[in-house]
C-alpha cells in the first residue's frame, strides 16, 4: 500500500532501517519507480518542512499528538498499515504519511546522529581531461549521497591505489554510510594510523558510525582521540557533552 511505501522511505531516509532492511530496500528501489518517486518527494518535503515550518504552539500540539508513535510501531522489514485519520483530520492520503514520518523520524527530534553528521563533499582536482573519469563519476555520486552507486567505483580506485588517503576516506565513508561497518570502520581506522590530513575526519566518522549503534562507549572513545583545533573537534567536544 502507499502508506507502507511511504514510511518505509521515511525510515530509510532518517537512518532508521537496519542493515539488512537498509539493503533490501535498496534492492527494491532498483526497480520499483513508485518507491523511488516516493523517496524524490519525501526528501523535497523533508527539506522543505525543516526550512519553513515554525515553532508555534499548533506545530508543538501536533508533535504531542504524534509522539506515541515510535519505531515499535513498525515491523523491521518495513512499516505496519496504521490508520491516522483520527489523528490528522485536516490531512489527507500521501501529505499525512508523510507529516507523520518527518515528525516521527525527524533530526531536529533528539536523532543525535543526524544533528552532528558530517556532508562531506568529495572534491576532485581538475586535470583538464576532455572525458568523465572513474574519480569523477565517484566524486558526482558520493556528493550528490548515492552511497550504493559511488562504493563498487571508490572501491576499485582504493585497490588500486590503498594509500591515497583520499580515496582511503571517501571509501571508507561510503561503506559506512551503505551499512558495511566492519570493512568502513577498517579502512578509516588504517587511516587513522596514519599523518594524512584525513586522520581527524576518519576519528569522527568513525566515532559517529558507533553513534547510529546508540554504541555510546565506542562513540565517546573515538570522539576523545580528537585533539583540539583539528578536523571536526569543536563538533566532537559538543556531542560529547550530550552523550
Amino acid at each position: 500500500m502507499t502508506e507502507d511505501k511511504i514510511l518505509w522511505v521515511a525510515r530509510y531516509v532518517e537512518g532508521e532501517l537496519s542493515e539488512t532492511a537498509h539493503a533490501d530496500f535498496e534492492k527494491h528501489l532498483l526497480s520499483d519507480m513508485e518507491l523511488q518517486e516516493y523517496l524524490k518527494e519525501y526528501r523535497e518535503v523533508h527539506q522543505g518542512l525543516r526550512i519553513h515550518l515554525a515553532v508555534d504552539e499548533g506545530r508543538k500540539a501536533l508533535e504531542k499528538t504524534l509522539s506515541g508513535f515510535n519505531k515499535s510501531h513498525f515491523a523491521e522489514t518495513g512499516p505496519k498499515v496504521m490508520t491516522f485519520r483520527s489523528y490528522l483530520k485536516w490531512v489527507s492520503g500521501v501529505a499525512a504519511v508523510l507529516i507523520i514520518g518527518l515528525l516521527v523520524w525527524a533530526p531536529w527530534r533528539g536523532n543525535l546522529y543526524r544533528q552532528f553528521a558530517v556532508a562531506d563533499q568529495m572534491w576532485v582536482v581538475e586535470r583538464g581531461a576532455a572525458e568523465e573519469t572513474s574519480l569523477d563519476k565517484a566524486a558526482a555520486l558520493y556528493n550528490e549521497k548515492k552511497y550504493t552507486e559511488a562504493e563498487p567505483i571508490l572501491s576499485a580506485l582504493y585497490a588500486k591505489d590503498p594509500q591515497n588517503a583520499m580515496l582511503a576516506y571517501y571509501y571508507g565513508s561510503s561503506l559506512l554510510e551503505i551499512g558495511t561497518l566492519g570493512k568502513g570502520r577498517e579502512v578509516l581506522r588504517t587511516l587513522f594510523n596514519g599523518e594524512s590530513v584525513y586522520k581527524y575526519n576518519s576519528a569522527y566518522v568513525i566515532a559517529l558510525s558507533y553513534l547510529k549503534e546508540k554504541d555510546k562507549e565506542n562513540c565517546r572513545k573515538w570522539l576523545k582521540l580528537i585533539p583540539e583545533g583539528t578536523s571536526h573537534s569543536v563538533k566532537a567536544k559538543q556531542l560529547l557533552d550530550k552523550l
